[in-house]
């Protein structure tokens, strides 16, 4: 269906409905801009005519690609010693021997 829009009391068109749209969701044509099609007995306001041309288009907000997750690296020791194994004695190094530096208990 063709439309025709009014600007500064000078009628423009004929033009498509989506262009229309696009032109009012755009901000290109306002609200209250005249408009009018073979099916209407009178000019009215495209805001009134079709509200839901009113909604501004909004772009699609890109989405980050997530990375892949790696492996879970697992110790192969545990973290902390565990009650059920002895503890471990400390031995005594070569230079501790020979300085006598080690305690002695």
């Amino acid at each position: 269906m063709n439309w025709y829009f009014e600007i500064d009391g000078v009628s423009q068109g004929p033009i498509s409905e989506s262009v229309l749209a696009l032109k009012v969701q755009t901000g290109d044509l306002p609200a209250q801009t005249l408009i009018w099609n073979s099916s209407m007995s009178e000019w009215v306001a495209a805001g009134t005519v079709k509200p839901d041309w009113l909604k501004p288009i909004v772009p699609p907000i890109p989405v980050a690609s997530v990375p892949k997750s790696s492996a879970v690296r697992t110790p192969t020791k545990p973290l902390a010693p565990s009650k059920t194994e002895p503890p471990v004695e400390e031995k005594q190094g070569f230079f501790k021997k020979l300085f006598g530096r080690s305690k002695k208990s």
